[in-house]
């Protein structure tokens, strides 16, 4: 016997987050959970306003999915025998989510590490928790803009990393970079446009930014393959795309139109889960790229999802759980900036556990 639940929760931000989209003071995420006997799979679904898709969407897309008849009868036979078979979802988040959840429960059932049910080839014993022995990278920290300089400075120096991501794009953006440079003049900096950069001026900002000795910049400009070409070309720093490559399509055609690009960012809410994410993965490594995998705004469980593919990538941006206000799931430290999953594994606090006790099932076989 399988029964599901879906539901939504707010994740307010310890301080608010401005990037060159937006500034937000919480995100709202959705949550799966995927019961069967002492077994349970968590999965989470970011809404991200940028993307256009909001919590209330996904939630319904996941209920489409999993309500539709083609699916019916079959999701205990998918967690067993993983035989393949998977609802068809709108929106990248709801596979996202549900496609983590399923990992999960079958990490649980079978008792290995979620990076072989993936196919990874991690070794690790898994009891409550997972332990793996392949070398994870430290993650960023991220410092979103500020208009005070010097809380943006403050909050870089008071975060203890020694890696951080600073969010760009924005009028000041290369003063502020500049201060926090001099404050911490060994700090690994990368750099987060979000697309806030004109074509125009996009030249101007990444060759001050050169000169800073930043470590790569993500997402420069809004343009064409061509357009982006023309700023990887003339610049000596790795510049990297996120919004602009979500599947292995968007790859190939910059792969194709793009060849001085260094590397993607991969999301696996942005791919559809972690399997979508991994294929996604080899196939920029199999083209020379560098991989940053990264989080949009995601409780523990959101980073936990993504933790197998870490030893794949040259750079992690997994710090989100470090940005709320507070954690819905217990588990996941950041020994020497490396996030790690604890002995016992990931468990949604009493508060959230209660909560989901008192929902009804959605769907149930």
């Amino acid at each position: 016997m399988i029964d599901i639940k879906i539901f939504k929760q707010r994740l307010v931000l310890r301080t608010p987050f401005r990037i060159a989209h937006g500034t937000y003071d919480y995100r709202e995420n959705v949550f799966i959970v995927l019961r069967k006997g002492a077994f349970t799979g968590y999965g989470e679904a970011p809404g991200v306003p940028y993307y256009g898709v909001s919590a209330d969407e996904i939630a319904a897309d996941l209920r489409a999915g999993l309500g539709s008849r083609r699916i019916q009868g079959l999701i205990s036979e998918l967690i067993s025998r993983n035989i393949g078979v998977y609802p068809r979802f709108a929106y990248p988040a709801s596979a996202g989510a549900f496609q983590s959840a399923v990992v999960g429960l079958q990490s649980a059932m079978e008792n290995k590490t979620p990076a072989s049910i993936l196919g990874i080839g991690i070794s690790g014993e898994v009891g409550l928790g997972i332990t793996q022995t392949q070398e994870v990278p430290p993650t960023s920290f991220t410092i979103a803009y500020d208009e005070n300089i010097q809380n943006m400075v403050q909050r870089a120096a008071d975060s203890g990393f020694s890696r951080l991501k600073i969010k760009a794009g924005i009028p000041g953006d290369i003063e502020r970079i500049r201060r926090i440079r001099e404050k911490l003049p060994e700090a690994s900096i990368r750099i987060d446009a979000n697309q806030g950069w004109s074509l125009k001026e996009a030249p101007g900002s990444i060759a001050a930014l050169e000169r800073l000795g930043v470590e790569c910049i993500e997402e420069p400009s809004a343009g064409t393959p061509k357009e982006i070409e023309q700023l990887a070309r003339n610049t000596s720093v790795p510049i990297i795309l996120d919004e602009s490559v979500r599947d292995i399509d968007h790859l190939r055609r910059y792969l194709a139109e793009a060849p001085s690009i260094s590397g993607i960012v991969v999301k696996i809410a942005k791919t559809g889960g972690p399997a979508a994410a991994l294929s996604l993965i080899n196939a920029a490594r199999d083209a020379g790229l560098q991989i940053m995998l990264s989080s949009m705004v995601e409780s523990s469980l959101g980073i936990g999802a993504a933790l197998p593919l870490a030893p794949l990538c040259t750079w992690i941006d997994l710090d989100s759980p470090l940005l709320l206000a507070d954690n819905l799931f217990t588990g996941l430290s950041y020994p020497d900036e490396i996030p790690s999953i604890q002995t016992g594994g990931l468990h949604p606090s009493p508060e959230l556990r209660a909560f989901i006790e008192s929902l009804p099932t959605f769907y149930q076989e």
